[in-house]
Order: structure tokens, then sequence, then C-alpha cells
């Protein structure tokens, strides 16, 4: 299992991560990207888990997202 962290106070909207990853994103009515599943919060962080087959896509997302507010963990 990979620990998925985003930091969705800082999120700007792009949608990179809900395209990429609609299994564990989506857009809120607010317009910002929201997990799916959150587990628990650690400041300023919401931290959800992954599976390993969707490893790619959580890569991208954390890779290509442009404020760099997601990471992987595991």
């Amino acid at each position: 299992m990979l620990l998925i962290k985003h930091k969705r106070q800082d999120c700007i909207g792009c949608a990179l991560c809900a395209e990429v990853a609609p299994n564990y994103w989506h857009m809120d009515t607010e317009g910002l990207a929201q997990l799916h599943q959150v587990h628990r919060e650690e400041s300023p962080y919401q931290i959800a888990q992954g599976f390993e087959e969707d490893r790619p896509a959580l890569e991208e997302a954390a890779l290509h997202c442009p404020v760099s507010i997601i990471r992987l963990e595991g």
C-alpha cells in the first residue's frame, strides 16, 4: 500500500490529478481537487491509501502537479 498525501489547501484547481488518477481524486464544488477517501489528516495534508498497481498514475499526478502538493510514501 502507498500513502497519498495531498495538501488540498494549496490546490490551484488545475485538475491534472483528477484526470490521471480519477480513482483517487475528483474536482469538488469549489473547483479544487479532493481525495475520494481521506483516511486521516496530518496538517497540512489529507492522507489516503493507494494501491501498488496504481503507482504509475499516482506518480504522474505527483510529478506533474504544478504546485507540488502531492506526496507518495511507500
